[in-house]
């Protein structure tokens, strides 16, 4: 078969509509076409457009552990307007926000239109649904056009998308995905039956008594839930075939769709995070089908989840799917699956072809951005950092980024796989969950348990040696740190000396930079220290935010039982302090200059975190007076100074920073401001200092909350916080100035 123009398949293989102005009714080409962008004007009431734009959702909430017995509720709600597509009006339909935690925006919200909200018989050719993505993670505008159109040229069902330009009350919002609801119109296409049971998968997958987290959407419930059993039983099963899961999923299918995942680089897919996936069990032949959804973060090779990258996985494929790495762990389940991925790029990847149905969709929706699409505001999101020295990207910049993917995507692969698919052993976790106390932390160990870093944390040497042995990756991140850290920071000695034997870098470093010593260092880990320094640990060493690992031998006992009881972690004073005398006399002479006295800067940061803690309000402005910067952040917890004394609510200290010169949105490591911290605890006249001197009220955090969702956060999970922390607070008080605070951040935000 000969190869296939990429552009053909673009602009003919869905049908190019042939649009009449004068049309009295649309057709689902008329609002999928692929040479034009439709206009979709949307008139709501400013009141309930607020409403709308401000709703969200968190990940304490998105991944609360209920969610593994049934489907998170969802907090967006519909409102009645109006729209008009390509002059075309409904007069009434339900008009709500949508989107997990990366697309959610205030300003330029992805949204959901229900044509039969009112009018029941509303609809377009069957469709009831619109989907309009603000491509907020799709900056290049490319990925959710392209990605779905090659889904669809391959065989393996998928949705239609187009690009529409949004207004709302006269008010343009740019350029969205129109992105086609999986609805009964898709099914039947692709199927020839809309019958089935249908589920959305959202960051589930198919583990032990996890079958009710599945989003039902229609069919046979009943019908659909014991397949899904089925399928649970036979993926636990460690003799389980690939004939044995053929009987209950297409694998001929599900090739395809895996394979066409791994080459676009969908790291948010099914296969890449156990997200963004519907499944279809086909009446016909009673087996599960795969459709993509939310493919707005393709054209990749790492996922933009830092903590699940690793250096060495492959390129070619991608197995965080439980049905992947099952398969993929067969010999035959590499061969098919290279298969597949060799015919989609002998067939249907032309680098050529695919740059120049780029460029032409670059000259189509260009004219139609908006401001905030020419050059990207990363404003939120774990892992991405403040621009600092570099350039904001733009939409430009983005465009090339996958134009170079798109060149060197052939090669790349074929350069890995030339001698056969590559070995990949590393186990999926589950399905991650956030306790019920909203202890995070305890969330986190829970799900490294069964790695290499949770046996390292532990010290079990035989868990290590049984995870390396299988083909764990020493070097690579588990939640921030790799298990060289996890070990070091619990005083592991003889596992740290095992993972250094086996290949642990002894300078690796966690996201935040601080090292294996660092953490020996900053919890007293004596044993562990030497180890670490005579396998040629560097003292000079800096973490991101400038702290040698010397530098936290200063960290005050408060604070560091401030920063150690969420990662469950027991000290005792006396045994800390006599520990940390010990690896003093460990390091040269030079490099305890800077600690020996108690004008060393690190010693002077340390100091004044302590006073800012208790609310010392004469020693913060003595520091402050003596030239410490305003925007100071602890060593440590990357927590600003200024977020700090907001958090205990210490009004006048915050003033004293602002006047100071301290940046009021500001961010700490966890891209909390103080308004952040302020708002949390219910902080009232901390937040109305922090709006009179211009807070952001829309900055969110890395779990994607602004201030106010601090300030709604559920009770439960707001004592599990505390617990962490340690702090006594008095709920009454707190309840009571949370509730001002709302209302002072509402009226702000409507000025």
């Amino acid at each position: 078969m000969k190869k296939r123009a990429f552009c053909v398949v673009i602009f003919l293989c869905l049908g190019i509509a042939a649009y009449n102005s004068s049309a009295k009714e649309l057709t689902l080409d008329d609002i999928f076409p692929t040479d034009r962008i439709i206009d979709v004007q949307i008139t709501v009431s400013q009141q309930d457009w607020d409403t709308i734009r401000h709703q969200g959702r968190d990940f304490m909430t998105a991944l609360g552990a209920s969610r593994q017995f049934e489907p998170m509720e969802s907090p967006y709600t519909y409102v009645e307007a109006s729209v008009s597509i390509d002059g075309i009006v409904f007069p009434k339909v339900g008009l709500r926000k949508k989107g997990f935690i990366g697309s959610l925006s205030h300003t330029r919200p992805s949204l959901k239109i229900k044509l039969n909200h009112v009018d029941k018989s509303g609809g377009i050719e069957g469709l009831t649904n619109l989907t309009l993505n603000n491509n907020k993670q799709d900056t290049s505008l490319m990925s959710q056009f392209m990605g779905y159109a090659l889904f669809n040229a391959i065989g393996s069902p998928a949705s239609r998308c187009a690009y529409a330009k949004v207004t709302v009350n006269g008010e343009s919002l740019g350029v969205y995905s129109h992105v086609e609801t999986v609805r009964r119109p898709l099914l039947k296409r692709a199927f020839g039956n809309s019958n089935g049971p249908l589920y959305e998968g959202t960051v589930v997958d198919f583990y032990e008594n996890w079958e009710n987290s599945f989003e039902h959407k229609r069919g046979d419930d009943e019908r659909g839930r014991a397949h899904i059993n089925a399928l649970i039983n036979v993926l636990a099963d460690p003799k389980a075939a690939e004939s044995d899961i053929d009987e209950l999923v297409d694998l001929d299918s599900f090739y395809k769709f895996w394979a066409i995942e791994g080459l676009v680089g969908f790291w948010d897919g099914y296969s890449g995070n156990k997200n963004n996936f519907f499944v279809y069990l086909n009446p016909e032949d009673n087996k599960f089908y795969f459709i993509p959804w939310g493919m707005d973060s393709i054209f990749t090779k790492m996922s933009k989840l830092e903590f699940m990258n690793d250096a060495r996985a492959p390129i070619s494929v991608k197995t965080q799917g439980l049905i992947a790495y099952k398969l993929y762990q067969l010999e035959s389940g590499r061969k098919r699956y290279a298969e597949a991925l060799t015919e989609i790029l002998d067939k249907h990847w032309n680098a050529p072809e695919l740059l120049a149905t780029l460029d032409k969709i670059a000259v189509m929706v260009e004219p139609h951005l908006v401001p905030a699409q020419r050059v990207i505001e990363e404003d939120w999101g774990r892992g991405r950092r403040e621009w600092r020295n570099f350039n904001k990207p733009t939409f430009e910049s983005e465009l090339e980024k996958v134009r170079e993917f798109i060149r060197n995507r052939t090669s790349d692969i074929q350069a890995e796989i030339a001698n056969g698919m590559p070995v990949w052993r590393r186990r999926p976790e589950p399905p991650f969950v956030i306790a019920e106390d909203g202890n995070f932390m305890k969330s986190v160990l829970k799900s490294i348990e069964d790695t290499l870093a949770g046996a390292a944390r532990a010290g079990d040497l035989e868990a290590i040696k049984q995870h390396i042995a299988d083909g764990a990756d020493v070097n690579a991140l588990h939640f921030e740190m790799p298990p060289l850290s996890w070990a070091a920071m619990m005083g592991q000695t003889q596992a740290v000396e095992f993972l250094l034997q086996h290949g642990a870098d002894v300078n690796g470093t966690n996201r935040d930079g601080n090292t294996a010593l660092h953490l020996a260092v900053f919890l007293g880990r004596a044993e562990t220290a030497e180890l670490l320094l005579k396998n040629g640990a560097d003292v000079s060493a800096k973490n991101e935010d400038g702290a040698t690992p010397i530098d936290l031998l200063q960290v005050p006992w408060e604070m560091t039982k401030l920063l150690t009881r969420p990662m469950g972690i027991a000290l005792e004073q006396e045994q800390v302090e006599s520990e940390k005398a010990k690896i003093r006399e460990m390091f040269p002479a030079e490099a305890r200059l800077g600690i020996d006295s108690l004008g060393g800067s690190a010693s002077a940061v340390h100091n004044l975190s302590e006073a800012v803690f208790i609310g010392d309000f004469t020693s913060v402005k003595q520091a402050l007076v003596s030239g410490i910067d305003a925007n100071t952040k602890d060593l440590q917890s990357g927590s600003t100074l200024l977020a700090l004394a907001a958090l205990m609510g210490h009004t006048e200290i915050v003033s004293l920073f602002l006047d100071h010169g301290a940046d009021v949105d500001i961010r700490s490591k966890d891209g909390g401001t103080a308004l952040h911290a302020a708002a949390f605890l219910g902080r009232i006249e901390t937040v109305k200092l922090l709006l009179d001197n211009g807070a952001d009220t829309m900055l969110r955090n890395n779990m994607g909350s602004t201030a106010i969702d601090g300030a709604k956060l559920n009770w439960m999970i707001t004592k599990g916080i505390l617990a962490m922390l340690k702090l006594e607070v008095d709920e009454a008080a707190v309840k009571a100035g949370r509730t001002e605070v709302i209302k002072l951040i509402s009226r702000h935000n409507k000025e």
